[in-house]
């Protein structure tokens, strides 16, 4: 190999030489592509609400992990407002992404963070800690701006990711959700007792007619 490239001429060695160089050049840092850019702009513009921020040299945790807390505390439209607009922001954002650069913005860490945990606590929080009865009262305390957020978040998500990760997505979540309230008790053995989850007592049908999963989205 070695007799080879010392008999070819230099010209083609130089040749040689800038297509390696080239090569390895691209392989190291790959060309910036139209994603990549829509991308670096989301970011900017989420910088404070799902990314944290530098302040002199001090990291700022980004609004939404306040804004979160706040409602897993508050369980209420009042507790629950900065949150839902913090993902409703970050879904529109995402959405202004042209369709082959959706799934690319979604699957950012925070992103899909922020967007798989607000669609599971959204729909937590309007199962409440019992099955609630089809109907209206499946959507708990929300009212048509919480479930429009809610909503949007599907659409993102679907855009994103398609049907089949929705549907596994809506059945992780009902694994989770109660299938009954554990009254309360002054026994420390009782105490402990955790309620049966809804996939125990109901039927995959049943748990979606009673969740936020089955809202008619194409009303809002």
């Amino acid at each position: 190999m070695e007799n080879f490239i010392n008999s070819l001429p230099k010209p083609v060695l130089a040749i040689l030489a800038i297509i390696i160089g080239i090569f390895v050049f691209m392989l190291i840092n790959p060309p910036h592509t139209v994603c990549d850019t829509q991308a670096s702009t989301f970011k900017e513009t989420q910088a404070g609400n799902i990314f944290p921020t530098v302040v002199k040299k001090n990291k700022i945790p980004p609004a939404i992990v306040r804004a979160k807390e706040a409602c897993q505390l508050g369980n209420s439209a009042g507790s629950c407002y900065e949150y839902f607009m913090v993902l409703k922001k970050v879904a529109d954002d995402v959405g202004k992404a042209s369709s082959e650069c959706t799934a690319q913005l979604y699957n950012i860490t925070e992103v899909k963070s922020a967007l798989n945990d607000g669609i599971e606590l959204m729909a937590r929080l309007a199962w409440g800690i019992k099955p609630p009865e089809p109907g209206l009262e499946r959507f708990g305390w929300m009212q048509e701006a919480e479930i429009a957020v809610f909503c949007r978040l599907k659409s993102v998500y679907l855009r994103a990711n398609g049907e089949e990760a929705w549907a596994a997505l809506r059945k992780k979540v009902a694994a989770k959700l109660p299938g009954e309230e554990v009254p309360f008790s002054s026994d420390p053995a009782q105490a402990t007792v955790e309620p049966k989850k809804a996939t125990e007592m109901l039927a995959e049908q049943d748990i979606w007619n009673r969740s936020l999963f089955s809202v008619r989205c194409e009303a809002f």
